[in-house]
């Protein structure tokens, strides 16, 4: 069995869910949201759902798709996914905003990324974005929701981005307002998806904190970044969420010319 396997298999996959979402569908909001221009020239080379739609990289993230939107069965209005890791370097990031723009390409269903990494918060980086605004300062009660979220003019993506780290990320994630503004995204964006970008679980009690208003989480694993000591170690903290799957990150395939690149936002 391989590691991605016998890693996943670990992993309890329970099904205890946060039911409860609001009745109130904010749709003056949706419509009030103001657009931000992504240049794809501009994107990271590591979104290849951008930079190169037709490679086999970005077709992986469409089949990550297909495999998702089987999992759901649309019982629940909307769904929120966690994508975290164990440690630095292994693909979180890079696959959140890769699956998310996939995702928002079909136009059946809304699709809202949120970088909830309070730590290193570098989505902003990867699209080449500079937002004045971001989750922390929402959570802080420096900014409005209105203030923070912004249409991409990608497909049905809306963005949540990050701004500055901040100094007690664990106290946000777990507070009321951050339990509220999920709730509150789920009313405004009923039939899509949300994704959150988390820090990596072994680094902070940050994704435990958040893990608590998730729908589903995926684990990343980099093919060789990722010791399965690492891997089954903080699919041990994360027991008892529903694991929606493992991605098993920058595999090398004979037939790819040019490889997946390991990748970070600082390396332009």
């Amino acid at each position: 069995m391989d590691k991605a396997a016998r890693i996943r298999e670990s992993g309890e996959r329970s099904f205890s869910m946060e039911k409860e979402v609001p009745l109130v569908h904010s749709r003056q909001l949706v419509r009030d949201i103001a657009e931000i221009s992504i240049d794809k020239t501009s994107a990271h080379e590591c979104i290849v759902s951008l930079t190169e739609p037709k490679s086999m990289a970005a077709e992986q993230y469409r089949q990550l798709r297909a495999r998702i939107l089987k999992a759901f069965d649309k019982v629940s209005p909307v769904d929120t996914i966690m994508i975290t890791s164990s440690d630095r370097k292994e693909g979180k990031t890079v696959t959140a905003i890769n699956l998310a723009v996939i995702m928002a390409s079909v136009a059946d269903y809304p699709v809202v990324l949120v970088d909830a990494d309070l730590r290193n918060p570098s989505m902003h980086l990867y699209l080449g974005i500079e937002p004045k605004y971001g989750l922390r300062d929402y959570l802080t009660g420096d900014a409005s929701l209105s203030a923070i979220l912004r249409k991409t003019g990608i497909g049905s993506l809306v963005l949540l981005p990050g701004s500055m780290p901040a100094e007690n990320p664990a106290e946000l994630l777990s507070s009321e307002k951050m339990k509220h503004l999920v709730h509150e995204l789920k009313a405004m964006f009923r039939g899509g998806y949300v994704i959150f970008d988390s820090s990596p679980v072994l680094l902070s009690a940050d994704p435990l904190s958040l893990s608590r208003l998730m729908d589903s989480i995926i684990f990343i694993i980099h093919a060789d970044v990722t010791t399965e000591k690492n891997a089954a170690q903080a699919m041990s903290l994360i027991r008892g969420c529903k694991i929606l799957g493992v991605v098993y990150n920058d595999v090398q395939f004979m037939s790819v010319e040019k490889p997946y690149p390991r990748c970070s936002p600082h390396e332009k």
